[in-house]
């Protein structure tokens, strides 16, 4: 079973906070100190109400940008996963460029109705940890997944978890899902920072 603070962290604080407040929470992500802060502001949120034996250490958290598919994404790097459901990895996918409009002042940016007609919501997609056998004897079974507002798609399976090269093969897979931007001929993932 699922520990509570990472399962609350990777399926309902991250995606619920990115879909509220799209332009905002890729603008914090795009800033490495800001970034930290508010990855690590959401792990502390989502052990709220926990015994403390129950809080998980943010080992290992941090995010990490990329291009899949001609889409910017946020890759965030969680804690090693114990249990099934827990992640490996969540993704943030933007469609769209990002805007860094000089005229746009943070007054406008973090406030909802602003936000609303002009920035659309990421695709949101982790990396879990599955019961089961893994095809490859030096990583453990995984699942692709996919939050959409409420809604919770699984994928199918995903490449070998707690490997060196983990976060590569679901940057990967993530590019397979996503398919080519309809918009651009570009490579489907170049790692960009």
């Amino acid at each position: 079973m699922a520990r509570p603070h990472p399962y609350t962290f990777a399926h309902v604080l991250v995606p619920q906070l990115a879909g509220r407040r799209p332009a905002a929470v890729r603008r914090e992500l795009a800033d490495p100190g800001l970034a930290r802060e508010l990855l690590h502001y959401l792990w502390d949120k989502a052990a709220e109400g926990l015994p403390r034996a129950e809080h998980v250490p943010p080992r290992g958290l941090r995010l990490s940008w990329h291009e899949v598919a001609g889409r910017a994404t946020a890759l965030l790097h969680l804690p090693a996963p114990q249990a099934s459901t827990e992640a490996h990895f969540a993704a943030l996918v933007y469609e769209d460029e990002i805007d860094d409009d000089p005229d746009d002042g943070p007054q406008a940016a973090d406030a909802p109705e602003a936000e609303a007609p002009t920035a659309p919501r990421p695709r949101y997609f982790l990396l879990e940890a599955a019961l089961g056998r893994s095809s490859d004897e030096a990583g453990t079974p995984t699942a692709v997944s996919e939050w959409r507002g409420e809604a919770y798609r699984h994928l199918g399976r995903g490449p070998a978890g707690g490997r060196p090269d983990t976060a590569k093969a679901f940057l990967k897979a993530l590019a397979q899902v996503l398919g080519p931007r309809p918009d651009a001929g570009v490579p489907y993932m170049r790692i960009v920072r």
